[in-house]
């Protein structure tokens, strides 16, 4: 081999051992490596968060929330409250979600100082709000209940609370274009439904009627819709032999009183939720009554009592498309904790509600689960450090930090 060859041969050598070493292959056939797949963008975790909210005056309260899906929720409460002109001062005002953030809804005229208490949406065409003015006493109540369809709000008729009484509405649902509300008048259970046309007032279980048995009391505090003859209320009561909690179911035909196993204890429920007649979740406190707290799962048939909780007010449970009931704890401090419980068999695990800087407190009101998701919304306020006490209404979100 000549000089000039063996030269040659070096420098096919030295390529073909570059070649190799970048995986380009032989010298005949080389091909470039391809890039490296881009390491995938971890997903967040969900967490409880603040939400950005339309700005607001104090006092400012946010009292219940609903969401049809994950692009349109309602928030309803009072903004411009204040404590010394409690006659004089307070807008109702509805908050929406579009998907990317809360805005004022267009609402009609409205004249009275006040605030709307309760939301509830079958659908993002089928949304209704119930509240009503400031009342001077517990025979003073107007109710006003509006109505949303997808395009705007309007105001419904609603005789059983057009004029001043006793009526109370404690709480609300909607379900295949019928809305249901519960609550009481006087002493006795009121339970109205909307039938698409007109209002229906509806005959109470005969253990809550007076004057059918040796009735003491017997309440309504909350109500889940299902199916238009599914439909259940959670309350309590006392008769002779029974004193304790209890459910109440609709058929389609009557409505009945449930056991729910708990007798001769000062309990009441407050909340109910749950992702179909089968997977039902109730809670509530007695704490002022010396009662304890209350939580407990059922399948329509069978009830568990689910221990666990402290000695905390409930006023509120969600239960997503996991199962896992979500429940708002308030303390007297007062502050906010959101617990979940993890079936089966628990326990319940504690999230302290984050507060907007500045505050000192805070107070969650209502609670609901995001339609097809796991995602849950709150609603309160929080306590600013002023005298005398005002308020900054609050939205919490768990899901991902947006």
């Amino acid at each position: 081999m000549t000089w000039g060859e063996a030269v040659t041969a070096g420098r096919r050598l030295m390529v073909t051992m570059i070649a190799l070493l970048v995986g380009a292959g032989p010298i005949g056939g080389c091909t470039a490596r391809a890039a490296p797949d881009p390491a995938p963008t971890p997903i967040p975790s969900p967490t409880w968060h603040l939400t950005t909210l339309p700005a607001t005056k104090p006092t400012s309260v946010l009292r219940d929330i609903a969401a049809a899906d994950a692009t349109h929720a309602w928030a309803v409460g009072t903004d411009g409250y204040s404590p010394t002109e409690q006659y004089t001062t307070g807008v109702p005002i509805i908050l929406g979600w579009n998907g990317s953030q809360w805005s004022p809804a267009e609402l009609p005229a409205i004249t009275w100082n006040g605030s709307f208490q309760l939301v509830a949406a079958g659908s993002a065409t089928d949304v209704w709000v119930v509240g009503g003015p400031m009342s001077h006493g517990i025979d003073d109540n107007v109710t006003v209940v509006l109505h949303h369809d997808g395009t705007s709000w309007q105001q419904v008729p609603f005789p059983a609370g057009a004029t001043p009484s006793a009526m109370s509405i404690t709480d609300l649902s909607v379900v295949d274009g019928h809305a249901w509300l519960v609550g009481h008048r006087d002493s006795a259970v009121v339970i109205l439904e909307w039938t698409g046309q007109t209002w229906r007032e509806h005959q109470p279980p005969a253990q809550c009627v007076r004057g059918g048995g040796p009735v003491n009391f017997c309440t309504m505090t909350a109500i889940k819709a299902f199916a238009a003859n599914d439909i259940w209320a959670a309350g309590n009561g006392a008769w002779n032999g029974f004193l304790g909690p209890l459910l109440f179911h609709w058929d389609g035909t009557a409505w009945q009183a449930v056991q729910v196993g708990i007798n001769q204890k000062p309990l009441a429920f407050k909340a109910i939720d749950g992702r179909s007649s089968t997977d039902i979740w109730a809670v509530g406190d007695t704490l002022r009554q010396s009662g304890g707290v209350l939580a407990v799962h059922g399948d329509g048939k069978t009830w568990q009592e689910v221990g666990g909780l402290p000695a905390k007010l409930l006023p509120g449970v969600a239960v997503g498309t996991s199962g896992n009931p979500w429940v708002i704890q308030n303390s007297t401090a007062p502050s906010a904790t959101l617990s979940t419980y993890r079936s089966p068999g628990g326990p319940w695990t504690d999230t302290p509600a984050p507060t907007p800087p500045g505050t000192v407190g805070m107070t969650l009101n209502a609670i609901t689960a995001i339609p097809g998701t796991d995602g849950v919304l709150a609603v309160g306020a929080a306590d600013l450090p002023t005298s005398p006490r005002l308020l900054q209404a609050v939205i919490l979100e768990y899901g991902p930090t947006r």
